[in-house]
């Protein structure tokens, strides 16, 4: 499996009550976010570039569910993968060219003005960024795939870097014991009440990845590498025998505040537990059919997942981890490959992508946070891509990865 080509391709510990980094920045009733922010990338290869699409989402707009406004990341850009998940309240998103190894930073402030803020590339010795996660600071931590000195060169590491994109602290993922090869921080979850971080290993472009790894949030030490384990969730048969550990993916920390759920390319799902004690916990939860289950969602006490095999999204009850259930799916048809997933403040919102370099459509979906419920939104179940004039390249058909709702 190659996440590459799928893809395109110190601070002070606070109160409890901060929310979880890739939470919805709020669950309030106001009303559903007017635009959406996609991150894309030409599909024509003689005419690479990306972008940064704003679709219109206004109710009675004579523009609704069209691009009103293209943002082009520049000469050399070639190829999108994750930004982040929800717009922060600093309204500028970090965006990630992986193959380029440059991250994009975007200033969102005035809806009628998007524009390109600045970017960044390594950190001290690291390069090649992919995921971020902000810090109660404002600036962001981002995970660091590689050394700088070269494409796909382990081990990788965490640094901390502000709005402009200048570095303020960095550290390296090298565990002992452990292959360097192993070492390609892919995704993290913070949890500033419990001074941790939570960050996956999982390379962007060879089939490996050790598990999962947690750090000290104050002075990022590592604290403890960990090998996810193989075998069927409790009370489950041991009849499927592929290997649902292989390749985790994106932590997120549940409402209790201190669990964290992840779940795996090989579409399994876990929970890591104690992550603040000397001997912290990683459990086969659930499992999902089929591969490359990729970018999940947590609202209140529910984990949507996007399961590629069903075509589909799914709702899991989360309220008891150690069992989750299904409550509802959402089946976006034949030849969707559900992959990136992100919701409004609201949270009753989401946007979907296809985890395909051929696909150039969105799905919208509604969720009810009270029940878990699924569906397709009525009014705009699709928005387009396949047409997009890019200013300085040209008219271009627009694959999209990451996604956003503004604020």
């Amino acid at each position: 499996m190659n996440r590459l080509s799928t893809g395109v391709a110190a601070l002070a510990v606070i109160a409890a009550a901060c929310a979880p980094t890739h939470a919805p920045p709020s669950l309030t009733q106001a009303a559903l976010a007017p635009w959406l922010y996609a991150w894309a990338a030409s599909a024509d290869t003689s005419r690479r570039g990306a972008f940064l699409a704003q679709f219109d989402l206004r109710e009675g707009s004579p523009t609704r569910g069209q691009i009103v406004r293209v943002v082009p990341a520049g000469a050399g850009s070639s190829g999108t993968h994750h930004s982040e998940h929800f717009l922060q309240q600093d309204g500028l998103l970090f965006a990630d060219d992986f193959g380029l190894g440059r991250t994009f930073i975007f200033d969102l402030n005035d809806p009628a003005n998007p524009r390109l803020h600045t970017s960044f590339t390594t950190a001290g010795p690291l390069g090649w960024p992919h995921s971020y996660a902000r810090l109660p600071s404002g600036n962001r931590l981002v995970t660091y795939q590689f050394r700088s000195s070269k494409f796909n060169l382990p081990p990788g590491g965490l640094a901390e870097v502000r709005t402009d994109g200048t570095v303020v602290r960095w550290a390296s993922a090298k565990a002992a014991g452990v292959d360097d090869k192993e070492i390609t921080p892919y995704s993290l979850e913070i949890i500033p009440a419990l001074d941790r971080v939570v960050s996956t290993t999982t390379s962007m472009v060879e089939d490996t990845g050790v598990g999962l790894q947690i750090w000290r949030l104050s002075d990022l030490k590592l604290l403890h590498t960990l090998r996810i384990p193989g075998g069927p969730p409790h009370g489950m048969h041991a009849t499927d025998t592929a290997q649902h550990h292989l390749f985790p993916g994106e932590p997120r920390v549940l409402r209790d505040g201190k669990t964290i759920m992840l779940a795996t390319f090989t579409c399994g799902l876990y929970t890591v537990t104690g992550v603040d004690t000397d001997t912290p916990r990683v459990q086969p939860v659930y499992r999902f059919p089929g591969k490359d289950c990729a970018v999940p969602l947590v609202i209140g006490d529910y984990w949507l997942q996007t399961v590629p095999a069903l075509h589909s999204v799914i709702t899991l009850d989360v309220s008891n981890p150690s069992l989750p259930r299904e409550v509802s799916r959402v089946d976006l048809g034949e030849g969707s490959t559900p992959h990136w997933l992100a919701s409004d403040a609201t949270g009753r919102r989401l946007v979907v992508n296809n985890g395909s370099r051929r696909q150039s459509n969105l799905y919208l979906l509604r969720f009810d946070p009270a029940t878990g419920a699924l569906s397709r939104d009525a009014a705009l179940p699709e928005l387009d891509m396949a047409r997009v004039s890019v200013p300085g390249i040209g008219e271009v058909k627009g694959v999209p990865h990451g996604a956003v709702f503004s604020r």
